[in-house]
């Protein structure tokens, strides 16, 4: 076993795939400034898991059964909003990206990623950076760029126009207070506007709102 120092970045993993866990872990043993501290092979219970481990970084698949990678995030940031989590996933699907940076990861990268951009990843992260790789980043901006809003959002904005809190809508659409505000935050920027009232005279403009 490796000797650790109290300066070491402390990660956790969350991934369904044994295989994946067991190679990250191999890879970070040998890494001086690097240790993992507990790995988890589903997303439910992923907050508790992951205040558990004490854990600096956390390496968190987006496809898994159950409780996914996306709704797993939410759990985590909704604990603690200044957890730090990555990303590390085979999809490079334009939604997941948007989603996942959107609500708050601060790194998204792919499973067939060098091993190296993985490390440079949990070190830039772990000192309160970011890590979305271009490729990854030109997706995220063209979804970004469609101005549109999702059919959830659409709901939210309605809810919004009726004169509902974000506690109160965060209660009616069974989602947590975090990912709602994350919502509103996206429908800001996807209508190109400042503020609630505005977004609600956008929605009527658009249509969007009867």
């Amino acid at each position: 076993m490796k000797d650790i120092t109290k300066h070491a970045i402390k990660v956790c993993i969350i991934d369904d795939h044994s295989v994946v866990r067991m190679g990250l872990k191999y890879m970070l043993s040998y890494i001086d400034d690097v240790v993992c501290v507990g790995e988890a092979s589903g997303g439910e219970g992923a907050a508790s898991f992951v205040r558990g481990c004490g854990a600096d970084i956390t390496l968190l698949d987006v496809r898994m059964p159950g409780v996914d990678g996306i709704a797993a995030l939410d759990e985590i940031l909704a604990d603690n909003p200044d957890a730090k989590v990555i990303m590390l996933s085979t999809s490079d699907a334009e939604e997941d990206i948007f989603r996942a940076v959107t609500m708050g990861a601060k790194g998204y990268l792919l499973k067939e990623s060098d091993p190296n951009r993985l490390l440079e990843a949990i070190r830039t992260v772990s000192a309160g950076g970011t890590c979305l790789p271009e490729e990854l980043r030109r997706v995220y901006d063209a979804r970004a760029a469609e101005r549109g809003l999702t059919s959830r959002e659409s709901e939210i904005l309605r809810y919004i126009a009726k004169g509902y809190s974000n506690e109160e809508i965060a209660d009616m659409v069974h989602l947590s207070l975090n990912t709602v505000k994350t919502h509103v935050k996206s429908i800001l920027a996807n209508l190109n506007v400042s503020d609630r009232a505005e977004a609600v005279a956008e929605g009527i403009h658009r249509g969007i709102i009867a």
